[in-house]
């Protein structure tokens, strides 16, 4: 009977007994205590101990102001409580100990125990019955149910900070590149030119197409009072790229098409559309200013893309991943 019980999915105990944290909360606090690139959270299905129903919530900080050569730090809870004593002794720094870090991308000396980097992992036990140790309630009993329980959620947050770091080093490659490309095709299209002579061709659309980033190019026609503003969008990636495009301007706006959200902000209008490109699919957006002289921009500021896959404007950090 007891290895049919191991074997056979029992309907899950009912959680309105229990005081969860909370994915949003947890993702909160982190992001409130530390200052850091990466959060993700978690929270696992209710499990089982000795007829005791549990949930174990985890959330990982990565990057920022941590300390890279130090041991990562831990911050265990019971029941909405902190647990301050007795950090060796818990099972969520056992469960913590025992898992390979190495595989995600964290050094491990000795290949066990607790793993270096600047790592904060916060992990949360709520349960009718918490076992703890001690009358002291310093540390959480090595009860098998609950190590696998804390490991599992601790394992989920721990892969998805693998993708973002492992996403982190292709995006640096392709700035190396991308860097190298801009200093080495300028001396040519100079060198080029004058054999030709010829104008020197604007080289931001090549650099777009040679890394299958997504091209943003300004141009400015008309005369008189009123100048016409045309940026032209297009992806020479391989995949859809969808972000927002903000164009700043201190003139009057005179018409915009499409029509753009318009926000006014210290003495300047920003426009911002929401931009969905497919592989090779070329935009225009168009808008016109009163202004009767050679008008000054800033440089388009796109939104919600990170900065290696784009040419041609400013990006604005990208948001936190948080685990769906």
């Amino acid at each position: 009977m007891l290895e049919a019980f191991k074997t056979v999915k029992i309907t899950a105990p009912p959680t309105d007994c229990l005081s969860p944290i909370g994915r949003d909360l947890i993702y909160k606090g982190l992001e409130k205590e530390y200052n850091v690139d990466f959060i993700a959270t978690t929270t696992r299905p209710p499990a089982v101990h000795s007829g005791n129903p549990f949930v174990v919530e985890a959330g990982i900080a990565y990057g920022g102001s941590l300390l890279k050569e130090e041991r990562i730090t831990i911050l265990r809870f019971a029941n909405r409580v902190p647990l301050l004593y007795q950090q060796g002794g818990c099972a969520i720094t056992h469960a913590i100990e025992r898992m390979n870090w190495r595989q995600y991308e964290l050094e491990q000396p000795g290949g066990n125990g607790i793993p270096v980097g600047p790592v904060v992992v916060s992990v949360h036990v709520a349960s009718t019955k918490v076992p703890f140790t001690s009358e002291s309630k310093d540390a959480i009993a090595d009860i098998p149910e609950i190590i696998d329980e804390v490991e599992l959620a601790v394992r989920n947050v721990a892969r998805d900070l693998r993708n973002y770091l492992s996403r982190q080093k292709l995006l640096e490659k392709r700035k190396e590149k991308e860097e190298i490309i801009k200093k080495v095709l300028p001396k040519m299209v100079t060198k080029v030119s004058s054999i030709l002579k010829k104008e020197e061709p604007d080289i931001m659309p090549i650099v777009a197409n040679i890394m299958g980033n997504v091209l943003v190019q300004r141009k400015i026609t008309g005369k008189n009072d009123q100048r016409k503003i045309t940026i032209r969008l297009k992806n020479f990636g391989e995949h859809t790229r969808t972000f927002k495009l903000h164009e700043l301007s201190k003139y009057e706006l005179v018409k915009a098409d499409p029509a753009a959200k318009v926000m006014e902000m210290d003495g300047e209008v920003d426009q911002i559309w929401k931009i969905s490109l497919k592989p090779d699919e070329e935009r225009m957006l168009q808008y016109s200013i009163k202004h009767d002289g050679t008008p000054e921009f800033s440089m388009p500021i796109a939104e919600d893309i990170d900065e290696e896959l784009v040419t041609g404007a400013r990006v604005l950090e990208p948001k936190r991943v948080e685990e769906e």
